[in-house]
């Protein structure tokens, strides 16, 4: 039986894949990365709608609340993510830095 909290969740899902694949059509994002928002909100949707399997994983692992699995899981993302945004951000910078040096030297000439 589904019940409100995921209907909203589902709601939720269904908008976010909207969301990816607007951002795909106007070119904001690539072929790769559309794969990958919609492959992990479709895996949410099925979380959602067969909050049983999480159970089944979580109990493989040894976790007895499925939201202590979530919340592991979660932080394991945001590190990811976050490591992810500042390599980038620095990679940039470096790119940024080496490209003003040469303007600056061309300008000097």
């Amino acid at each position: 039986m589904i019940i409100g909290l995921q209907i909203i969740a589902i709601i939720f899902s269904f908008s976010m894949v909207y969301v990816a694949v607007l951002h795909y059509k106007r070119g904001e994002i690539g072929k790769s990365e559309i794969i990958t928002w919609v492959g992990m909100w479709a895996l949410a949707l099925v979380v959602i709608v067969f909050p049983e399997i999480l159970r089944k994983f979580a109990s493989t692992f040894l976790v007895t609340r499925v939201f202590d699995l979530m919340v592991v899981a979660g932080f394991i993302l945001v590190i990811t993510m976050v490591s992810s945004a500042y390599l980038r951000t620095k990679k940039n910078e470096k790119k940024l830095e080496e490209l003003v040096r040469r303007d600056a030297l061309k300008k000097s000439k």
